[in-house]
């Protein structure tokens, strides 16, 4: 009998284990509904394609603010006022945001400092390089971004979602100037949690990152850089993105990652903001999750789903919006 029930035992507490152990799917609604994207802005970095995926999908973008980190905010807005106009969506109003000072005295990065390694522009038109196909025709909307983030949540009360696709700046910034607006906003999306000190967005601002992940929201999906990281897009992805037609977003991407991949055959374009954005409208990509916590993403999905939005035929989205 005492055998008999040290297996029955055993066998509880396997079974227990392995029920842990069981991936859990994103308990997320597809993404929809209204957004603002706050993003450190390039000609095709990985803020960049996010953007393209959030535009081809159903949402209504209210806005985007750009910071400083991978690019200085000018820079930032150069290059979005350009996507924005490639894509026919210069109703989204592009607000120039700031960068953190204290990064300026910063110990060096030796692996990437990103705006840090340039001098900073003195405006979106005065780039050592101007945007792919040249400067955008409309201009930025005038005001802070902290202000301009906080006023449409405030129009649109628990109904915008946040994505922080670049440092924490601009955010952190609305949350210490206007505290009303943390429980009206409907969630945060970011990529890399509050364990991920070293991660770029984390080192380029601590400061503004402890603010962001301290202030009670109602919703935070998280999308750790462990997860991202491994989806890199290499040279049989970037042929499968300009060869599904001829659009805005496949001959940027022909122009700019083109003659990469015909210099370097191991050349790689990170993704990780895009990730980010695909799990928010697609969660049945993420395979394992805790909470809203994303722990594992089917990479053979995503890439559907990268592809599928990248390459809509008309290049133009299913949906256009704008502030109002």
């Amino acid at each position: 009998m005492r055998n008999f029930l040290l297996r029955v035992i055993g066998l509880a507490v396997l079974c227990a284990a392995a029920a842990c152990s069981v991936a859990r799917p994103l308990d997320a609604p597809p993404g929809a509904g209204k957004i603002l994207i706050d993003a450190d802005m390039g000609e095709l970095n990985d803020d960049a394609q996010a953007l393209f995926l959030l535009a081809a999908a159903d949402v209504e973008i209210l806005g985007l603010t750009t910071v400083g980190g991978n690019t200085w905010p000018e820079e930032g807005t150069a290059h979005a006022l350009r996507q924005l106009e490639l894509i026919g969506r210069t109703s989204i109003p592009v607000v120039t945001g700031d960068t953190a000072r204290p990064v300026l005295r910063q110990g060096h990065r030796p692996d990437y400092r990103g705006a840090l390694d340039r001098p900073r522009p003195s405006s979106h038109r005065s780039l050592p390089t101007p945007p792919y196909g040249g400067y955008a025709a409309t201009e930025p909307a005038a005001g802070r971004a902290s202000d301009f983030i906080a006023d449409q949540v405030r129009r649109h009360p628990r109904e915008v979602t946040f994505f922080m696709l670049g440092p924490a700046t601009n955010l952190a910034r609305a949350v210490r100037d206007h505290p009303d607006i943390v429980p009206l906003i409907r969630e945060v999306v970011v990529l890399g949690d509050d364990a991920e000190s070293e991660e770029f967005n984390r080192w380029f601002d601590p400061d503004a990152s402890r603010v962001v992940f301290d202030a009670p929201f109602p919703r935070r999906l998280v999308i750790p850089l462990e997860v991202a990281d491994p989806l890199v897009m290499d040279r049989e992805g970037y042929e499968r993105v300009v060869a599904a037609g001829d659009t805005p977003v496949t001959r940027l991407f022909t122009a700019v990652e083109g003659p990469r991949f015909a210099a370097e055959s191991d050349h790689r374009v990170f993704v990780w903001d895009a990730v980010a954005a695909a799990v928010f409208l697609r969660p049945e990509i993420a395979t394992d999750a805790d909470g809203l916590t994303v722990r594992a993403v089917d990479h053979d999905r995503f890439w559907d789903v990268y592809t599928e939005l990248l390459t809509r035929p008309d290049g133009l989205p299913v949906r256009s919006g704008q502030a109002r």
